[in-house]
């Protein structure tokens, strides 16, 4: 599939969602998964065992979902407030890991439609785009760096496999192909996953 025909993929998939990763979890709550990415859900590695540890549960993860090498879209975006002038016609600012990448458009998020009280104004936008790529450890690993960092963020999506990752400054989201997958898979790595009732 090619990164033009997946907007019409992501509509046929995620019907109730837009592309924003941290709004994913609230929606397909029963086939979501949150694991930590390191041990009593510290944030922010600090030494290098942190960040071997790290890694290697990251990578873990996407090897044990997705395989390698893997044919993965990678979905990031820009806001574009209303009150904040910005450069027209728009264009995606592509910097850092994502210098070198090819994007396309998807369709743009009304940001005021999401009923999130108080914090949108008619007129907010929120872009994404995607690209697509070849999923390797030695490439994902300056992913995961960046958006461990903070400097990135974006998720992934497997249409071989249907399976969504988001990583986070902390951890990762998983939308699976269904409950069943979820729960499988949840089982095999609960020494990952939060003491929490609620999975956060």
């Amino acid at each position: 599939m090619l990164a033009s025909d997946f907007d019409a993929y992501w509509r046929a998939t995620y019907p109730e969602a837009v592309p924003l990763g941290h709004l994913l979890r609230t929606i397909y709550p029963r086939r979501w998964l949150r694991l930590y990415s390191l041990p009593e859900g510290q944030r922010f590695p600090v030494d290098a065992a942190d960040w071997r540890e790290l890694l290697h549960r990251h990578l873990t993860v996407f090897a044990d979902l997705v395989g390698e090498p893997a044919e993965l879209f990678l979905i990031t975006g820009e806001y574009d407030f209303a009150d904040s002038p910005q450069p027209t016609p728009w264009s995606f600012a592509a910097d850092g890991v994502l210098q070198r990448l090819p994007f396309t458009r998807l369709s743009p998020v009304a940001l005021s439609d999401l009923r999130v009280p108080d914090e949108y104004q008619v007129g907010d936008v929120y872009r994404p785009v995607c690209t697509q790529l070849r999923w390797t450890a030695a490439t994902g690993e300056e992913f995961l760096r960046a958006i461990a960092e903070e400097q990135l963020r974006a998720f992934f999506v497997s249409v071989d496999y249907g399976y969504l990752l988001a990583p986070y400054a902390g951890g990762l989201d998983i939308i699976f192909p269904g409950e069943a997958a979820r729960n499988y898979f949840r089982d095999q790595h609960r020494s990952w996953m939060s003491p929490r009732a609620d999975g956060l």
